[in-house]
């Protein structure tokens, strides 16, 4: 007997997508790369706040390597990504308002340099203590400092704090944006990022 399959929700199909992007449309190497990061943002800032709620000293270290080893994670997939994207086409913006695209691509961009100060300054603080980096007690990385730098310690902690900050703001403006698109425009850039997509891409 023919298997009859049920169609696709009007305007929506099911993204049998190649790895690459396309000029319309991510390719689903950049889709999951793109929610890997995210998900492991958000894992990371909510380990850093049981990091800091310990209730003693035991716990917090538990809670620093785990939350140095999801980082850790997030350093090689982050570096995944950049590289991926520098090699893809981007697909065209769809909002109209040249202002908007301006402020998306700054959010984006503070997204990336907050990233970038956290991996850089997390590691920093732990390794400026002379302690190794634990990975998920499979991986020593060894400090490259052979005794305590006490000023670079304070200085990282300070810089990874002010950092952190800028979470929730950036957090509120991105998905800020994607209800715009998705609930006022109505135009396929949530899409995008997800595993199916509008009928107009599937061409």
């Amino acid at each position: 007997m023919r298997e009859i399959k049920a169609p696709a929700p009007s305007g929506m199909v099911l993204n049998n997508m190649s790895i690459s992007n396309s000029k319309t449309a991510y390719g689903w190497a950049a889709i999951a790369l793109h929610w890997i990061s995210a998900i492991s943002v958000v894992a990371l800032y909510l380990l850093g706040e049981q990091m800091e709620e310990a209730a003693d000293r035991a716990e917090k270290l538990a809670a620093q390597n785990l939350h140095v080893s999801v980082g850790v994670l997030l350093f090689t997939f982050l570096a995944a990504r950049l590289l991926w994207s520098a090699s893809q086409p981007s697909p065209a913006p769809l909002e109209p308002n040249r202002w908007l695209r301006i402020l998306a691509a700054a959010v984006q961009g503070l997204f990336l340099l907050m990233i970038a100060v956290l991996i850089i300054t997390g590691p920093l603080a732990v390794w400026s203590t002379t302690r190794p980096l634990e990975v998920f007690d499979l991986l020593s990385i060894p400090s490259p400092f052979p005794n305590r730098v006490a000023w670079l310690h304070e200085l990282c902690e300070e810089v990874h704090g002010t950092a952190t900050k800028l979470f929730w703001p950036l957090i509120a403006l991105h998905v800020a944006g994607a209800l715009k698109h998705l609930v006022f425009d109505r135009d396929r850039t949530l899409q995008r990022m997800l595993w199916v997509r509008g009928t107009q891409d599937s061409a």
